[in-house]
């Protein structure tokens, strides 16, 4: 089912059929938050709430998609588990520096496309970046905590995970899609 057929289920108030090309996303949304210190019955739960979030989008009207609905759900999924972990006390609650991001909530432009292009970096880089900015570690930290023989490589990868993401922002941004 097509994403503008699945939105356009949604405003008829046709749930049956949509949830049916949503509930296909249900594996990648188990995936993230087995991989991210969560469990089934988190994921089930997440899953709902990014659902009633895209719900309330679809609406308001508030909804404008610049990517699949896939990535844009999962980017809602993450999102949604990172408030989550938040709560739990499982992360901490730091204002992003400007170094990575002008924006900071979900209604700002580009906050989608810049999270989905985060997400698409590999596991190692987010722990890098999160590590650097978030947890404010130093390159010395960094390097021991993700195995790195000293500091400069590790400022040297973080230079390369920066670069990566920008790139995968700029190709979400023009094109909607990671190519």
């Amino acid at each position: 089912m097509t994403d503008q057929k699945i939105i356009e289920h949604l405003r008829h108030n046709k749930y049956s059929m949509a949830l049916k090309g949503l509930y296909d996303m249900l594996p990648a949304v188990h995936q993230y938050i087995k991989a991210n210190s969560g469990s089934a019955d988190d994921a089930r739960d997440i899953f709902q709430d990014a659902l009633v979030v895209l719900y309330k989008k679809v609406h308001s009207g508030d909804l404008t998609l610049t990517v699949p609905l896939k990535v844009y759900l999962l980017a809602v999924v993450k999102n949604c588990w990172l408030q989550e972990l938040r709560l739990r006390k499982k992360i901490p609650i730091v204002v992003v520096t400007h170094d990575v991001a002008e924006t900071t909530t979900e209604e700002e432009p580009g906050f989608i496309a810049a999270t989905a292009a985060f997400n698409l970096l590999g596991e190692k880089c987010k722990q890098l970046l999160i590590l650097f900015y978030f947890k404010k570690q130093s390159f010395r930290q960094i390097a021991t905590a993700l195995s790195f023989s000293n500091e400069k490589i590790a400022k040297n990868q973080k230079y390369r995970c920066l670069q990566k993401a920008k790139e995968n922002y700029i190709s979400i941004s023009n094109n909607g899609t990671h190519e």
